[in-house]
């Protein structure tokens, strides 16, 4: 014991001499791509399927999650297409609730242009590695004036060329119109099997806005506050990021999660709404990433 005792001081007293010698170390923060997409399905847009999208034989949901982490490398943005339409990706290692903006979200918003998208995250709970246990959305600015639990089904369209018509859990019906500029035949994700796609999720306010100058109309689309995807912020957007908070994850009935890490990161196209010249609101998303704390 004494013997083992001896060599314990001897190496606390080199430690020691260690510390006292000059060293230093510092602790930065690195921005961290996430490293694998496991699920993109975007709803009908005016990009989906369209070339200059960069879409090329994209005829599986694996080609899609190709597609997308291409698109990522390359700092181009991935359509998600009408409301509910959305993307899920996964980080390397878990990411810790840091005391805010670990999470940050690039999208391609500018000045009258913000197309916000609901982001949610998700704890490996079963150890798995796959993104299959519970989501949380992370509140937002315009969290209670959303509809929760909204919901909408596209149907295929019965030939090319033609709008892509929706209905809605409340009874509404509407149609994802056709833009001059985008010429593709179908709006409609060439990769999904069904003739009908259905999303579940967060229906964010309208944030159309109409002006008429001299007789003379124009659309612009307002920003939220904060806690958005594809929103030109003045609270969160840094250096084309969204940057968001772990901490905002509630539950269903909107009660802190309290999570103190996640694995997962959803981002859903939060707006049922469209303008001429505009077309449908569909957020955009280049790229999803974290914070992490590098100790050199």
């Amino acid at each position: 014991m004494k013997h083992t005792r001896i060599i314990t001081l001897l190496g606390a007293a080199a430690l020691l001499a260690g510390c006292n010698s000059g060293e230093s170390t510092t602790t930065k923060r690195v921005i961290e791509q996430a490293a694998t997409v496991f699920e993109y399905t975007p709803a009908p847009g005016q990009f989906i399927n369209e070339p200059l999208s960069g879409y090329t034989d994209v005829t599986t949901p694996e080609k899609a999650c190709a597609y997308a982490m291409q698109r990522f490398a390359s700092r181009l943005y991935v359509s998600l297409g009408g409301w509910g339409g959305y993307l899920v990706v996964g980080f390397a290692e878990p990411v810790p609730q840091n005391g805010g903006g670990e999470l940050l979200v690039r999208g391609n918003s500018f000045v009258n242009s913000s197309e916000p998208g609901v982001v949610y995250v998700m704890r490996d709970e079963n150890g798995n590695g796959l993104p299959d246990d519970t989501w949380y959305e992370l509140r937002g600015s315009e969290y209670d004036r959303s509809t929760h639990g909204y919901a909408i089904t596209y149907t295929r369209p019965s030939g090319a060329n033609q709008p892509v018509a929706w209905r809605d859990n409340e009874g509404k019906p509407g149609e994802i119109a056709r833009i001059g500029e985008h010429t593709q035949e179908s709006y409609y994700p060439a990769w999904i099997e069904t003739d009908e796609l259905s999303f579940t999720g967060v229906r964010l306010p309208d944030n159309i806005v109409r002006k008429e100058v001299e007789g003379t109309e124009s659309w612009t689309t307002a920003p939220f506050a904060w806690g958005y995807a594809d929103n030109y912020s003045s609270q969160d957007l840094i250096g084309g990021y969204n940057t968001l908070n772990i901490s905002d994850a509630v539950t269903a009935d909107g009660e802190p999660a309290n999570l103190p890490q996640i694995d997962f990161v959803k981002v859903q196209s939060g707006i049922n709404a469209s303008a001429p010249l505009i077309g449908e609101i569909s957020t955009e998303v280049c790229g999803v990433a974290c914070y992490r704390e590098v100790t050199e």
